[in-house]
């Protein structure tokens, strides 16, 4: 989607000027349904304005989990919502939106994370954002940091992002690997051909190492510091990134 002024509605530009300070509240799904449901909303919404109407992400069966972490982030005396990410924990009787996409077909998905069970695995997903918040120049980079830091904290040891191949750079940016023994050669025809999708694997904390330096940054401090307040250059001013870690 294009963050050039000239195609964004007046209101939304005025929105990204004026943003200088945003919120990114973190929580479990069954601490907050509503506020879970405004997240799924938000979700569908952004994708749907995009021409994208069915992904095994669009799935609600997860509002009320304890097992599902949100990352939600707001502005405006948290009126509005800019972008948001789920942290999805597997169990066995949970399977994550990957598995349902492509698992049928590529058994080898569900094979490796049943056996990573015990050390805990989950799925970052559900990944959505705004135009307000691409015009501000926030991006969803500071988001994916901070839940990489707080995987310990959810006994998570290995985070999984299925992603089209556009977003390869992002992945390794972030210290994720690319699973290309999967699949084929490590992509999927997911969620529609011509699109091809492939999954990252990030282990905590080996993985850190092979981020970038920026976001080691982020991901140690939120380890040690769950809620803090850090600058983030956006693209009219710096914006105070606040989170605030709801989680017990």
């Amino acid at each position: 989607m294009s963050t050039s002024p000239s195609h964004i509605p007046r209101e939304s530009v005025d929105v990204a000027r004026g943003l200088r300070a945003a919120t990114l509240h973190v929580f479990a799904s069954a601490d907050d349904p509503d506020l879970s449901q405004r997240f799924a909303d938000g979700h569908r919404a952004v994708l749907q304005a995009s021409g994208i109407t069915n992904l095994t992400s669009f799935g609600e069966d997860w509002v009320g989990d304890a097992d599902t972490t949100l990352f939600l982030l707001t502005c405006n005396d948290d009126e509005t919502l800019l972008s948001g990410m789920r942290l999805q924990r597997r169990r066995e009787e949970y399977l994550l939106p990957m598995e349902r996409a492509v698992g049928g077909d590529h058994p080898e998905v569900s094979q490796r994370l049943d056996s990573q069970m015990q050390e805990g695995c989950g799925e970052f997903c559900a990944l959505w954002s705004r135009r307000e918040t691409a015009m501000a120049g926030i991006g969803m980079l500071p988001m994916a940091c901070v839940g990489l830091g707080l995987m310990p904290r959810l006994d998570i040891r290995h985070g999984y992002a299925f992603m089209g191949t556009n977003m390869r750079p992002i992945q390794r940016e972030l210290g994720f690997t690319i699973l290309e023994e999967w699949g084929e050669e490590g992509q999927f025809s997911y969620p529609a051909p011509p699109i091809r999708s492939e999954i990252g694997h990030f282990q905590y904390p080996e993985s850190i190492d092979t981020a970038a330096e920026d976001v080691q940054q982020i991901i140690r401090r939120t380890a040690e510091e769950p809620s803090h307040v850090h600058m983030v250059d956006g693209r009219f001013h710096r914006i105070a990134y606040r989170i605030e870690n709801h989680l017990g």
